[in-house]
């Protein structure tokens, strides 16, 4: 038979366990591929982890230093706080200390006014025996007042002034016009009040009106007796305080 190619025939000799030995060759060198990876791996895992672990720690000492900071800063919040207070409290205690001064002043001012009045009067007529003035107060109870009566004597107070000072509510009852002592409403026996002073006397009580009693004035007579025996009257109008 004819052929366009030569073919050749190449023989070798037999080896048994070839096969075998070649496949064991390839097992081992991908078990050593693999060891080599799991131990590159674990070593870069190793350093992964022990970089992770420093930054830990340092992400700890900063979190110690911070809640540090935050603890001072808690501090000083606080004490200034607490400064804050005590001088909105003196702040306070010295605007209250300026407004006791100023209202003292205020009375200081009237006393010395009140005093003048008495020791040197501004007109030369205006001497002896003065209704000063009426003071009405509100009371707790319901149609309850304290009054408070100042007399005075002016100029002439070389020596002591007495006597006798009457006061009538001047009023209506219903539309009828009436007059009430004010022995009847304060619960006094005698008809007037007795004073003796050289320069000011205060004549203080409270009184109760009427369940249908509206007062509108109040009318002051005071009656000296003895060398200066004079007698002089004045109406306040009904005007309460408080």
């Amino acid at each position: 038979m004819g052929s366009t190619a030569e073919e050749r025939l190449i023989i070798v000799p037999y080896q048994p366990g070839y096969g075998i030995k070649r496949r064991l060759f390839v097992w081992l060198a991908i078990l050593i591929g693999i060891a080599g990876g799991v131990a590159i791996g674990w070593y870069l895992g190793s350093d992964h982890g022990r970089q992770l672990s420093k930054e830990n720690s340092q992400l700890s000492q900063q979190l110690a230093v911070a809640q540090q900071q935050a603890v001072q800063l808690q501090q000083q919040i606080a004490t200034l706080q607490r400064g804050r207070a005590i001088d909105d409290a003196a702040n306070k205690e010295v605007q209250q200390t300026i407004q006791d001064l100023e209202e003292e002043i205020q009375q200081l001012s009237k006393d010395v006014a009140f005093y003048k009045t008495i020791m040197a009067p501004s007109s030369k007529d205006d001497k002896g025996l003065k209704i000063q003035k009426l003071e009405l107060a509100a009371s707790k109870e319901p149609r309850k007042f304290q009054y408070k009566l100042v007399l005075t004597q002016v100029a002439d107070n070389s020596s002591y002034i007495s006597g006798l000072v009457a006061v009538n509510l001047i009023g209506s009852r219903g539309e009828a016009a009436e007059v009430l002592a004010l022995r009847d409403v304060a619960g006094a026996d005698d008809l007037g009040m007795k004073f003796r002073f050289r320069y000011f006397q205060d004549i203080e009580g409270e009184l109760v009106l009427p369940e249908d009693f509206t007062a509108s004035q109040v009318q002051v007579v005071a009656q000296a007796t003895g060398k200066k025996a004079t007698k002089i009257e004045r109406i306040f109008d009904w005007k309460v305080e408080g």
